[in-house]
């Protein structure tokens, strides 16, 4: 339900996802099962308005979002504002390299030391 929301929030404008070139309307969000990651251009509005998403997604669905226990990434230019994310997502700040369904995640390399192999997932935008 949530990604439907999202969605349909991407088709009014209300959001933008992230690399439009790409993907036909960007990405905005990834899930599998209660791994949720929401990708955002760095825009205080758009922000606001996904934080109204959620919230309508919890009294919708009958669901609770456990705030206390997610976390903000800013990267580029809203680094320098995250404080002011904080604020309206109402998460703390998370320190990269994170790990999303038992693979870490960061915007530079990352080497596998168990098997020397080399993961490269390249974050853009927020």
């Amino acid at each position: 339900m949530l990604a439907i929301l999202i969605e349909r929030a991407k088709q009014d404008g209300q959001i933008l996802g992230l690399v439009p070139h790409l993907v036909d309307g960007g990405i905005s969000i990834l899930q599998y099962a209660d791994d949720t990651i929401i990708i955002m251009e760095h825009n205080f509005e758009q922000a606001k308005n996904m934080k109204l998403l959620l919230t309508m997604f919890e009294q919708l669905s009958g669901l609770k979002i456990n705030f206390h226990k997610s976390e903000l990434f800013c990267f580029g230019a809203a680094k320098g504002v995250q404080q002011d994310y904080m604020n309206i997502i109402g998460c703390n700040v998370g320190e990269a390299p994170f790990t999303y369904l038992g693979i870490p995640l960061h915007y530079k390399r990352i080497s596998n030391k168990k098997n020397g192999k080399l993961l490269r997932i390249d974050l853009k935008g927020s």
